[in-house]
C-alpha cells in the first residue's frame, strides 16, 4: 500500500504541474515576451529582466515547437520540474539509501513550492533542476574525482550560473565548503 500510495502522490504531483488555470503574472509575460525576440536581441531585452540568459534561451526555442500560450510556455517548468524528480531520488538514495531516495521523491513532488514554480514560464524550475544534477555530479566528482565528474559539476555550475544570479550565492557557499 505504500508503495501505490507512494506512485500515486508523485503523479498527482506530476499532473499539477501542468494545470494551470490562471493568466501569466507580469514577470511570466515579461519572460515570454523576451524570449520571443530574435537570440541577437536578448542580451539588450535582459538588461530589463536582469536575469541571466539560458532559461531564456530554452524558452525562445521551446515556443517554437509548443507556442507561447499559456500551457506552451509554462509547460517548459513543468517539464524541467519533472525531470527533477529522479534527480532527487538518486540525490536522496546517494544520502541514506532507498527510503530517503523514496521519501524525498515524495516531498518534491508533492512540494506546494516546487508545484508552483513548475507552472510558471520563470526560470525556478531549471535552477532547481540544476541544483540537483549539481549536486550528484559533485557528490561524483568527490567520490571519484575523474575527468567527466569533474566536467559535469563544472558544466551544472556554470549552466546554474547562467540560469539565475542567486545562484552565486549557493556556488560560494560551497566553494568555501569544499
Amino acid at each position: 500500500w505504500v508503495m501505490a500510495a507512494t506512485a500515486v502522490l508523485v503523479v498527482v504531483g506530476i499532473v499539477l504541474r501542468f494545470w494551470t488555470r490562471s493568466d501569466m503574472w507580469l514577470d511570466e509575460a515579461l519572460t515570454v515576451n523576451i524570449s520571443k525576440l530574435p537570440l541577437s536581441q536578448l542580451h539588450g531585452a535582459l538588461e530589463k529582466d536582469g536575469a541571466p540568459p539560458l532559461y531564456y534561451v530554452l524558452l525562445h526555442f521551446w515556443m517554437k515547437v509548443f507556442g507561447s500560450s499559456n500551457l506552451g510556455a509554462r509547460s517548459l517548468s513543468g517539464v524541467l520540474s519533472v525531470a527533477t524528480i529522479p534527480c532527487v531520488w538518486a540525490a536522496g538514495k546517494r544520502l541514506g539509501g532507498r527510503m530517503v531516495g523514496i521519501t524525498a521523491t515524495v516531498l518534491v513532488s508533492t512540494s506546494p513550492f516546487a508545484i508552483y514554480y513548475g507552472t510558471e514560464a520563470r526560470m525556478y524550475s531549471l535552477a532547481a533542476l540544476l541544483t540537483a544534477a549539481g549536486y550528484l555530479a559533485l557528490d561524483s566528482a568527490l567520490q571519484r574525482p575523474t575527468a567527466w565528474n569533474l566536467i559535469a559539476t563544472a558544466v551544472c555550475t556554470g549552466l546554474l550560473l547562467y540560469t539565475h544570479y542567486w545562484a552565486l550565492y549557493l556556488v560560494a557557499v560551497i566553494g568555501a565548503w569544499l
